[in-house]
């Protein structure tokens, strides 16, 4: 259930294989010289390191898949890997390494289970490495298989013991040289007996090439060395927005701090714009990662700032007490997003800045489509008095990766952790895959939502899988999930939500709002 690329911007990124590091912008090398390889990567292109807990989840699944030890060769400790997030119904990324696509590492909510999906120089390193999962088809079929024809069981000559239908296999000329990958239609019994019909689908097809492999040896400091031109001329191009922004309103100038990535790289940003002559925007939304709220304090300390910090504490009990009442928010009904964030921070800058403030955002194009359209100094419509301005729009999340490792400032301890996005940690726009993560590493938050959910499941009469396949994240199911709960065979009767007396007062209020919002615009 791949869903179709959506372009949010240039794509900015090259790779210096004389050094073997990625390079922003493909501009030249900053160590060698040497001009930059164009990247091959999917839309949008917000690519960002690979930590060592993703890494560690990659080198696990690869070893499932096809043998102990393989995932170390395929992802090594001495080369920068490069993870992008692709399209895809859960959590997809496309693994890079050496300057190329490797293959990509999904979360299957069918299945509730990751998988890596190799392309056809990954497969090459795999087969190199000593993997399991192959298939090895006679000289006939060698040419009608590298220009995209199916692989038919007469066709086999011999294959790995331990292939099993929907495995995602290798597929081998007479002489072990890699021409395809594909998944298997087909167990090894029926592949073996050469049993009519489709034994493989191929995903990525070709000629027998050679192996490409690049010298190991590099961290991130060298690819901080590598850029430091680009990173260079994007810190000036952000300081001087922030300057001419802040020139051009009357107003108190604030950063919206989150604890994540990006509104850390913008506050370092203002930092050298505007000395400390603005105040820092926080909001504590009752439902924060623990580490978050830590962090932010920490950070602050550590940069002088803590007496610039404007917190503003909402009540743990709202965010629950608005699920009990309106039922679990959901990404068509953001219920939450108003009463825990937007609203605490208009009360937070009423209360501090009657006239208005302008305040700086680590928001960038590469997060989304709705992002990508907004201006980069905008009225804010939810948060009143306040101007909002971007000035990171046009970085990719390795520009801010690289930044802060130029800056040498700690980062939230989360990412470390394997989370790529830093917020709400019961929020309906998270992915299966990071809800299995929380269950793991924080049972108890866990237990607390599903406690919450539970209960609304019982109330719709609905079946568990509303909650195991998380359902529950919309108020009406989108054309993605309807089709999941078709290939589940799961009933249709959680495709709406009933409409609860609640349901139906919030509904006629927000329509409300809206009509009078557009009344005075």
């Amino acid at each position: 259930m791949k869903k179709k690329s959506i372009y949010l911007g240039k794509i900015k990124l090259g790779w210096c294989d004389s050094c073997n590091l990625p390079l922003l912008d493909e501009m030249p090398c900053e160590i060698c010289g040497n001009l930059a390889e164009k990247v091959q990567i999917s839309p949008p292109g917000d690519i960002r390191p690979g930590f060592m807990k993703e890494l560690e989840l990659i080198r696990r699944v690869i070893d499932k898949q096809y043998g102990a030890g393989i995932g170390k060769h395929l992802i090594p400790d001495d080369k920068i890997i490069l993870l992008n997030k692709v399209s895809f119904s859960d959590h997809m990324d496309e693994i890079i390494v050496d300057g190329k696509v490797l293959g990509n590492i999904r979360f299957n909510p069918d299945s509730k289970s990751w998988q890596f999906v190799p392309k056809l120089i990954g497969a090459r390193r795999l087969w190199k490495a000593g993997c399991s999962k192959w298939i090895k088809v006679d000289e006939g079929a060698v040419n009608p298989i590298t220009n995209g024809a199916n692989i038919l069981g007469p066709g086999v000559i011999d294959c790995s013991n331990d292939i099993k239908e929907g495995d995602q296999v290798i597929v081998l000329s007479p002489e072990n040289e890699v021409i395809a990958t594909g998944t298997a239609k087909k167990n090894m019994a029926a592949i073996i007996a050469k049993s009519r019909g489709t034994a493989i689908k191929p995903r990525e097809y070709g000629p027998p090439g050679q192996l490409f492999l690049l010298k190991g040896g590099q961290n991130w400091e060298n690819a901080v060395e590598a850029n430091k031109g680009i990173l260079q001329r994007y810190e000036q191009d952000a300081i001087n927005f922030i300057r001419n922004v802040s020139n051009s309103y009357d107003k108190p100038k604030t950063v919206a701090f989150s604890g994540g990535k990006d509104s850390l790289v913008t506050l370092l940003l203002a930092l050298k714009a505007l000395g400390t002559s603005f105040w820092i925007l926080f909001v504590d939304t009752g439902i924060e990662f623990k580490e978050t709220v830590e962090y932010t304090h920490q950070v602050l300390e550590e940069l002088g700032l803590s007496e610039k910090l404007l917190e503003k504490k909402v009540d743990p009990n709202t965010f629950w007490d608005l699920a009990k009442k309106f039922g679990p928010p959901g990404r068509d009904y953001r219920i939450c997003c108003k009463s825990v964030k937007l609203g605490p921070t208009s009360m937070l800058i009423e209360e501090n800045f009657p006239n208005g403030c302008v305040t700086f955002i680590g928001q960038r194009r590469y997060e989304s489509e709705a992002r990508a359209r907004e201006k980069k100094v905008s009225v804010n419509p939810w948060v009143s008095r306040q101007i909002s301005a971007t000035p990171i729009q046009d970085w990719t999340a390795l520009h801010v990766w690289l930044y802060i490792f130029q800056q040498r400032v700690p980062y939230n301890p989360l990412y470390a952790k394997g989370l790529i996005r830093i917020g709400c940690w019961p929020c309906p726009a998270s992915k299966l895959a990071e809800f299995e993560m929380l269950k793991k590493e924080y049972p108890k938050l866990w237990e607390k939502l599903h406690n919450a959910l539970e209960k609304w499941r019982k109330k719709y009469d609905f079946p568990k899988e509303w909650i195991d396949y998380g359902f529950w994240r919309w108020k009406n199911l989108p054309d993605g999930q309807l089709k999941l709960l078709k290939e589940l065979k799961l009933s249709e009767k959680m495709k709406t939500r009933p409409l609860t007396k609640e349901n139906y007062a919030l509904e006629s209020r927000n329509y409300s709002q809206v009509a009078n919002r557009k009344k005075v615009q």
